[in-house]
């Protein structure tokens, strides 16, 4: 009876050997000895000596190296979460019988000098490629400081810029704790695949020339007189005057494209200017009320014809036309704004690259209205940015070219920079993004 329960204690005993090698992530062939103990606080200390090395030569001279004792290296391992566990590796010196220098046995837990395992190191960089994790709660995690955390990161992501691609978005994100000198920073975006190509400190003019002009210096091909600036052949960005001057400068032949949404956001903030007049110009405090209140009925693609509602203030039964018609019988101004907003969403929604010149013609045509004073800042802009509008629409991958996609890329940073109360490096700021944002970059142990 006692051999049975002997091999059952040898296979428990194994068993465990196993566990405790599978999580130290190490060749249970290397080791000589191992022992694990738990502390009152659930913590671990795990005990490793590895088998000693034979035919050792040294690297300076060559001669042969004996065993001169060990010393005891603390590590401290992550494998399991949220439960603190410390690595003792009794590390032999070996020393050389010709020169008389001493050398430790190779550490397969860590890196030369650091007292972190490579598998705490990893578990770091995972936790941190989501955007709802902060360096403090990957410390946490961890078990280790805040402060190891931001070196294991600034020294294990290093992200290079992507190749410009063929379409280019271009945005820029508030930043205004930067270390760098700007409030602001540019976005670069690969309209196709939403890999975000590069992350820029500044989004100022001269900086964008500096940054532009030494990718064509780089990469500038003399005999062709081609860089990959040439790359470049559709270039979508919000309505701003230096990145349409800084898309003719570098990137000529490529289209211009004005991104749809930036443009209805002026239109959506004019015909917001005109009710506000309206709420201004009137005392009847029934009007105010629906101006005020039910100012979402005038967004576009509401339906108007819903259920009637018993309301108090009028003292029947109205659904969102009803109130809609009293506030055009009182403002006629308010309903030919309604309307001109309106005929442009459609004509942003219907139209397309053959007929996109023609009809946008029209819609400056109808916008030039001395009534509606709110509006000439969107005449203006339907003027300024005509040919770009009518790029935008052009059809990539069957896809019309705009920011949407840049403008979700931008609300996941804008998520990580709240998760993380804000940020200051720009260096570090700019390699979590493109190592969070992009699922292709990656860490280098």
């Amino acid at each position: 009876m006692e051999l049975p329960s002997a091999i059952e204690e040898r296979r428990e005993l194994l068993s465990i050997k196993k566990f405790i090698t599978d999580a130290l992530n190490i060749d249970p062939l290397l080791i000589e000895s191992v022992d694990c103990l738990e502390s009152d606080d659930e913590s671990l200390t795990v005990f490793v000596r590895l088998k000693p090395m034979e035919s050792l030569k040294c690297n300076l001279c060559g001669g042969p190296l004996i065993s001169n004792g060990s010393y005891k290296k603390k590590l401290i391992h992550s494998t399991f979460i949220n439960r603190s566990c410390l690595i003792i590796f009794d590390r032999r010196r070996y020393l050389c019988r010709k020169c008389e220098i001493t050398v430790s046995e190779p550490n397969p837990f860590a890196s030369p000098g650091d007292n972190v395992t490579y598998e705490t190191k990893i578990n770091v960089l995972r936790d941190l490629k989501e955007t709802s994790f902060t360096y403090t709660l990957a410390a946490r995690r961890n078990n280790i400081s805040p402060t190891k955390v931001l070196q294991i990161f600034d020294k294990h992501v290093s992200i290079s810029r992507k190749p410009l691609p063929e379409a280019l978005s271009i945005d820029e994100h508030y930043f205004p704790a930067s270390d760098f000198d700007s409030l602001y920073i540019c976005i670069l975006m690969d309209f196709r695949t939403g890999t975000i190509v590069d992350v820029l400190p500044d989004r100022k003019k001269e900086y964008l020339i500096s940054y532009f002009s030494g990718i064509k210096n780089e990469t500038l091909d003399e005999k062709t007189g081609i860089s990959e600036l040439s790359n470049v052949k559709y270039v979508s960005m919000d309505l701003c005057d230096t990145y349409k001057d800084i898309a003719l400068t570098y990137f000529k032949g490529a289209l211009i494209c004005a991104d749809s949404f930036h443009v209805i956001e002026h239109l959506v903030k004019d015909f917001r200017d005109v009710r506000l007049r309206c709420r201004r110009n009137t005392k009847d405090e029934d009007i105010q009320y629906l101006l005020v209140k039910f100012k979402y009925i005038f967004d576009h693609g509401r339906e108007l014809d819903n259920k009637p509602k018993y309301n108090k203030r009028f003292r029947r039964y109205m659904n969102y036309r009803d109130m809609m018609n009293i506030l055009f019988e009182r403002f006629p101004v308010l309903k030919k704004a309604y309307q001109l907003k309106e005929s442009y969403l459609h004509f942003n929604e219907t139209a397309n690259s053959k007929n996109a010149a023609e009809l946008l013609l029209e819609q400056i045509t109808a916008f030039q209205d001395p009534d509606i004073p709110e509006y000439i800042e969107f005449y203006n802009l339907l003027i300024n940015w005509y040919q770009e509008i009518i790029n935008s629409f052009q059809l990539i991958d069957g896809r019309r070219i705009n920011n949407s996609y840049m403008e979700s890329r931008n609300s996941q940073i804008e998520k990580l920079f709240l998760n993380a109360n804000g940020f200051t490096n720009f260096k570090r700021t700019r390699n979590r993004i493109l190592y969070c944002l992009n699922k292709n970059d990656t860490y280098k142990i």
